[in-house]
């Protein structure tokens, strides 16, 4: 089996793009299961996010699970490979192994050390778990990603600052309003991300006044952060009397349309409105932009105003590779063994058929033996056979990468590979 991931992220395609791959937790499981009727794929996870999808699989052969992941991909969202192939990339065996380190350790992150990451690793492999979509090497690398993403976040500063979309939208608001006080907010949606940017909001502003607008279940977050709160149909009146409109739902369309906003342009008096969409898909309808005083503000509009030269955490980077670098090397141990153990067993089965034909064609000779001897003789034969897997196995550990070694491995299973019925 060996590792391979397909996806996109925020460096291969905008916001516009990843919307229409995005994977929701209700359709997960039918497309876990999608996925996994593939020939070669035997085990899959879907790590879904604001910023990236991406498909890790464990398959037999590496090129055809590649252009299956592909067909999934194009069957389940209907669009034509040919669209996906610019924006896609493909890493496998060692490479996907190293990507998926680094995702859970928040270095592929377009904020560095954001620490959503580590938890949206964790939740898409329970997902696919429970889905019994996984396998022995998913839950392998798996658990080994999600272990290195609590200690790098534990053992560096690269989580310093606790930044995550969420926080980055705060901020944004703070520029534009700076010190003002009795800063009117409606937050649009109930879940995690409102959490977190209704708890920052309180830390950012000496008085604000949230909203809370959600279909169901926005008391205890209201009470937290002493939110009024007000019923999803309201939210059109919500924008009338806010300054800012954050939404973050997973609503699969536009909640806040630019015609529903036409028809209030005259009760809103020419005042200024912040929108600002932190779900995917997006919630907002971006062409609510074109009209007066109405400005609209996606996940990628936020992340482009990272400064990240000006960011003392990359000086943390370091330390976490060191760490993956370390931890890696235990996992690809484990991995070579479960790929050179069952070929060897390969190897001393192809021996055994060597040993019978070896002793079918002396014949003449092994007839003359009695049934102590001819066992005797057998033992013998076998003994040779695991003196030559010794050596192999020890040789093997010569090989300079573990690549070369897997790769020579295969060569020799193929090589012992005889048929019982094979006359020479």
């Amino acid at each position: 089996m060996h590792l391979l991931v397909v996806g996109i992220n925020f460096k291969t395609a905008d916001v516009s793009i990843r919307e229409k791959l995005h994977f929701s937790n209700e359709i997960k499981p039918k497309a876990l299961h999608l996925l996994n009727t593939y020939k070669s794929i035997k085990g899959s996870v879907i790590l879904s996010t604001c910023n990236r999808v991406e498909i890790y699989t464990s398959v037999s052969d590496v090129e055809k699970g590649g252009k299956e992941v592909l067909d999934f991909i194009s069957t389940f969202h209907s669009i034509p490979t040919d669209k996906l192939l610019p924006i896609v990339y493909k890493k496998n065996c060692q490479d996907a192994v190293v990507h998926l380190f680094k995702v859970a350790s928040s270095l592929d992150s377009m904020v560095l050390g954001e620490y959503q990451i580590q938890g949206q690793v964790r939740d898409a492999y329970f997902e696919a778990k429970e889905s019994e979509s996984t396998n022995g090497l998913l839950n392998k690398v798996f658990q080994t990603a999600i272990q290195i993403g609590k200690k790098v976040r534990s053992e560096t500063k690269i989580g310093d600052g606790s930044v995550s979309v969420a926080t980055l939208a705060v901020d944004m608001v703070k520029q534009i309003f700076g010190d003002r006080e009795n800063v009117n907010i409606l937050l649009i949606g109930a879940g995690k991300i409102s959490n977190l940017t209704a708890d920052y909001l309180q830390q950012k502003f000496k008085n604000c006044n949230i909203t809370v607008a959600n279909r169901s279940g926005a008391t205890e977050l209201a009470q937290r952060v002493d939110a009024k709160t007000i019923e999803y149909s309201e939210r059109f009146d919500g924008i009338l009397k806010n300054d800012i409109i954050i939404a973050s739902t997973s609503a699969p369309n536009f909640i806040v349309c630019r015609h529903e906003i036409n028809m209030m342009e005259e009760a809103l008096q020419g005042k200024t409105r912040i929108f600002i969409d932190l779900s995917i898909p997006r919630n907002i309808d971006p062409e609510i932009n074109n009209i007066d005083n109405c400005f609209v503000y996606s996940i990628d509009d936020i992340n482009k105003m990272i400064d990240s030269t000006l960011d003392k955490r990359t000086l943390e980077v370091s330390k976490a590779e060191e760490i993956i670098k370390d931890i890696s090397e235990d996992y690809f141990e484990w991995y070579s063994k479960q790929f050179i153990m069952p070929a060897m067993a390969e190897i001393k089965k192809g021996l055994v058929v060597v040993k019978q034909s070896t002793l079918d064609l002396h014949e003449v000779f092994t007839n003359k033996l009695d049934e102590t001897q001819k066992e005797d003789l057998s033992k013998v034969l076998d003994a040779y056979s695991d003196r030559i897997i010794k050596v192999i196995m020890s040789n093997l550990r010569k090989a300079s990468t573990r690549e070369e070694m897997i790769s020579i491995t295969k060569t020799l299973k193929d090589s012992f590979t005889i048929e019982t019925h094979e006359d020479e």
